[in-house]
Parts: C-alpha cells; sequence; structure tokens
C-alpha cells in the first residue's frame, strides 16, 4: 500500500497538555485508543520511559498501514519493539489489556476524525464530495443512508439535535421524509439536496456540517462506544494511572464527564473544568477551537 502524505491526518491539538496529564515518566502500558497518522503515537514514544510498552488502537486499515510505514523502524524490534498497533475499535482495549497481563499506566482518547477520513469521499463522511451515505468506520451495520431512509421523523429529529446540535432538527427531519417519500436517500448529493432547498444559503454549510457530523455519530455509535470504552477500562487502570480524553462535541464531552462523575469512588477528576485551546494554538490549528480535554486519575 503506497505511503500516505502524513497531512491528511490531523495535526494533534492541545499535544503538550495531553502528554503533561499523561504522566509519561511512570513505566507500564500506555494506550493510544485513536492511533490516526501517528501524531500522538509519535510523541510517546519519544517520552515515554523506555521499559514501557505502548499500545496503538485503529479500525481504519489506512491508518495501520500508514503507521506501519511511519514507525517501521521501532516495529522492526520485533519482540523489543514498544510499540504495538492493534487494527480494532477503542472499544476493545479493556479485553486486548486484560489478555496482555501489563500494568495500565495511561490511556489517551483523541475523538476528533482525521481529515483523511473526511476527505477519502467513497465514505461519505464529507457533504464536499460525492459519494455514497455510507459513514461507516467498518463494513458491519446501517449505513446513513439506511438510518435517512429507514427512521421515523422523530428519531431522525432526535439524532440532529443530540448529536449535532442542530437547531432545526424537526423541519429537517420532514424534509428527509418528505424527500425519501418520492426517493430513496443514497448519496451526500441527496443530503445536500434536501439542505439546499430548506435552508437559507448563508446558513446551508454549518447545517450541513451539523447534519453529517450526527450522522456519522449515529453509525457508529459514537457516544455509546465512549461510554461503554471508558467504564471499562477505568477498573483496569493501575493507582495513580491516567485517563485523558481530548473531545471536539457536546455531547462527547457530557459522556466524558459523567463517566468520570459516575466513577468518583475509583477516580479522582482531575480537570474540574475541561481544558480549551490557547489563542496562539487556535490561530495555527483552525480543529483546536471544539476540543475539550478532561483527565481523570485512579485512586490508590
Amino acid at each position: 500500500m503506497a505511503r500516505l502524505d502524513p497531512s491528511t491526518y490531523h495535526i494533534p491539538v492541545m499535544l503538550r497538555e495531553c502528554l503533561d496529564a499523561m504522566l509519561l515518566h511512570r513505566s507500564g502500558l500506555i494506550v493510544d485508543g485513536t492511533l490516526g497518522g501517528g501524531g500522538h503515537t509519535a510523541a510517546i514514544l519519544s517520552e515515554a520511559p523506555s521499559d514501557s510498552t505502548l499500545m496503538s488502537f485503529d479500525a481504519d486499515e489506512m491508518a495501520i498501514e500508514h503507521c506501519k510505514q511511519r514507525f517501521a523502524d521501532e516495529l522492526s524490534k520485533g519482540l523489543q519493539s514498544r510499540l504495538r498497533l492493534v487494527h480494532a475499535n477503542f472499544d476493545t482495549m479493556a479485553d486486548v489489556i486484560r489478555e496482555s497481563g501489563l500494568p495500565l499506566q495511561s490511556v489517551l482518547l483523541d475523538l476528533g476524525v482525521s481529515s483523511y477520513q473526511f476527505d477519502h469521499h467513497e465514505r461519505g463522511f464529507s457533504f464536499r464530495m460525492m459519494a455514497p451515505l455510507d459513514m461507516r468506520f467498518t463494513p458491519e451495520g446501517e449505513t446513513a443512508a439506511d438510518i435517512l431512509n429507514r427512521r421515523t421523523e422523530p428519531e431522525l429529529a432526535a439524532i440532529f439535535r443530540e448529536y449535532g446540535d442542530e437547531p432545526q432538527a424537526w423541519r429537517l427531519a420532514k424534509a428527509v421524509a418528505q424527500r425519501r417519500g418520492l426517493a430513496k436517500l443514497s448519496t451526500t448529493g441527496d443530503l445536500r439536496d434536501v439542505v439546499i432547498q430548506h435552508i437559507p444559503p448563508q446558513h446551508q454549510p454549518k447545517t450541513l456540517a451539523r447534519l453529517f457530523q450526527a450522522l456519522r455519530i449515529a453509525v457508529n455509535d459514537e457516544l455509546g462506544r465512549l461510554e461503554r470504552t471508558l467504564t471499562s477500562i477505568i477498573p483496569l487502570l493501575q493507582p495513580g494511572g491516567r485517563i485523558v480524553v481530548m473531545s471536539y462535541h457536546s455531547g462527547e464531552d457530557r459522556v466524558v464527564k459523567n463517566v468520570f462523575k459516575a466513577h468518583t469512588d475509583q477516580l479522582i477528576i482531575v480537570t474540574k473544568k475541561a481544558i480549551e485551546a490557547q489563542t496562539d494554538e487556535l490561530a495555527i490549528n483552525p480543529r483546536a477551537r471544539s476540543a475539550r480535554l478532561r483527565v481523570a486519575e485512579r485512586r490508590a
């Protein structure tokens, strides 16, 4: 497989803050739950102790192949390598960690979707490119087209509102139902046309972004997977071990906050208020604008 341009993956947001929060001076198992282009993984390898092991997860085969090339020197060490690339969703990490038998010291989850996934047009993540309404990270399960064509108006409105913070959720749900009565929605262009017909031009780009985000979250059960993952790994952390989560959507941040609060018998919440990017980072990395960083530590 050809080497991918690293610029197709996003620049890590609040990288220094993430690394500091992970307490990388502690030896043991470190987990990067969202490998992507390998930005966080590279930084962790450069700062973690030489006797640490880093597991980096990604369900996207393209990301795994990209990072096999990026970290070829480290992976060539075989059993002596500090890095393990795991081709799986991060919601499997609890099982993988248990099987490893290694003491878990820190976990990082950067929930941002990579630029590569948005630009990989045949998946239908972007409203700017004509493609099938798929949006699945893996080949299984419902597609975005399935949801648009099968769900009731109230269900669609709830998806648009809860996962996309869309103020016109009911209006757009009704418009989708009317459109599919004429012909099923099957492409990104079909959904774009619905928005164009019912939303003023000046509001269309943001409305489309919110709808596509909402559908992506629904298709991949992102909030459910996040909650299950956090809940499953808390008991595996060593005393003093850290969970560091970077979210980009109010629903994600709400899940992280609520899970941490629900487990205060096991966790100390390090970030009483979510950390946001500083002004200088916002100037060079627009993705940082919506980022929220929360950290929790396993009680002794």
